[in-house]
């Protein structure tokens, strides 16, 4: 038996595979981390697109911070204070406003936001961003949605962003002009974005071209971000790549180190793919795990098998997408409830999910009750245990096994599709 301990939830789940069955270890490349003092100060003197990314700011400048929320890794109680260091020469610290952008996403607890900025919550005025209240228009983009954003980044004289750059499976990529939109934009603008993931170029690592990312580009740009600071993480969870800079310029950075790392080729599809979301936050409910399902699901053949590995503590995490779910008896009424009703955002998780479902089975260890998993149309499982069992029932005592212990931040492709 080969033994993994795979994160889940706050701690680890452990998982035995039969030697002869495993097929590999899919995971990204090693990134090893780097000491974020000496990386950042190595960024910031050679920063992306710009000759000095604070040159323009000045005393009494309206300056507003916009920063990841709760459901994502983003060390900025870290990363803040360097790039204060730059700033608190030039701006009051009266100023200084960290607006937390949440998107869609729930409020964090005091719990979370102490997590998240520690002691920056006593030295800067800090505000969490409700797509439902407080936004303003600044313009609309080359298609005519109307770009809603909170009234202070609107009203802001300057305009930073700190996030981090992955693989969002229909945007492209995290980090960069998601801080803007869908971070702290109004909810009929995320909607009117989001509503394009049905398009076939609304999809993982295609940022150029890719409609919904063309469009929060363009929403960014009317904000008029003075620069960004994006990390990339490492499957350790440590900052492996700091950029800084013009927007676009550096984020095109991240993504290329990013891609470098974090994209793998595989041989064949597996009949089993044993995922895990990659521990708390990103197992935190079952709308933010789903992002490990859908890379593990492109590494399983048609009619194989994924066994996802998410705690979901806080349960489902939206309830468009647990609505969508609930009112329906198969996978397949999900599909038509998109055809009946247009897009929701939250609905379109549900209709990922459902694709998913036409062509391989789920097998879900969590916490969440055994009625709850099987209503979304989920195997309970209490352990991998019960996905290898059902593996080698389906496919026999040669069933190949790929193991993914770092799901959502592996991106697989098959050797032939690259050529």
């Amino acid at each position: 038996m080969v033994r993994f301990d795979l994160a889940y939830g706050r701690g680890k789940t452990a998982v035995e595979v039969p030697e002869e069955n495993l097929v590999g270890t899919l995971d990204p490349r090693p990134m090893p981390g780097v000491q974020l003092p000496q990386a950042f100060d190595e960024a910031w003197r050679q920063p992306f697109g710009t000759e000095d990314p604070v040159a323009s700011f000045q005393r009494g400048d309206r300056v507003v911070v916009v920063v990841t929320d709760h459901t994502r890794k983003t060390p900025t109680r870290l990363v803040f204070p360097l790039v204060w260091d730059r700033l608190k020469d030039r701006v009051r610290r009266d100023d200084v406003t960290l607006l937390v952008a949440t998107g869609t996403h729930r409020s964090p607890t005091e719990e979370e936001l102490e997590a998240m900025l520690g002691e920056l919550r006593r030295q800067f005025r800090v505000v969490v961003h409700d797509c439902d209240r407080d936004v303003v228009e600044v313009g609309r983009s080359s298609r005519g949605t109307p770009i809603l954003v909170h009234r202070l980044v609107a009203e802001a004289d300057r305009v930073i962003t700190l996030g981090h750059v992955g693989m969002h499976y229909y945007a492209g990529y995290s980090g960069g002009r998601k801080n803007i939109l869908p971070g702290v934009a109004g909810r009929a603008t995320i909607e009117a974005n989001h509503a394009q993931l049905c398009d076939p170029r609304s999809t993982a690592c295609v940022y150029h071209g890719n409609p919904i990312s063309d469009e929060m580009v363009e929403a960014a740009r009317l904000v008029g971000v003075d620069f960004l600071v994006d990390v990339v993480m490492n499957a350790k969870g440590e900052v492996a790549k700091v950029v800084v800079g013009e927007a676009e310029a550096a984020h095109a950075a991240a993504r290329a180190f990013w891609d470098e790392g974090s994209i793998v080729s595989i041989r064949e599809k597996a009949d089993l793919v044993i995922a895990s979301a990659g521990g708390h936050p990103k197992d935190i409910d079952l709308y933010q795990a789903y992002k490990a399902q859908y890379t593990a699901a492109r590494a399983a053949r048609d009619g194989g098998i994924v066994c996802l590995l998410a705690a979901c503590p806080d349960g489902i995490g939206h309830r468009v997408f647990q609505d969508w779910i609930e009112r329906s008896a198969c996978p397949a009424e999900v599909l038509g409830l998109l055809e009946k009703e247009g897009f929701r955002l939250g609905g379109h998780k549900a209709v990922y999910h459902a694709q998913d479902l036409a062509r391989i089975d789920v097998y879900l260890q969590s916490e969440l009750p055994a009625e709850t998993v099987s209503r979304f149309f989920y195997r309970a499982a209490t352990s991998a245990q019960v996905a290898l069992d059902a593996a080698r029932e389906r496919f026999g005592p040669g069933y190949r096994v790929l193991v993914m212990p770092h799901a959502g931040e592996t991106y697989p492709v098959v050797e032939s599709a690259r050529l």
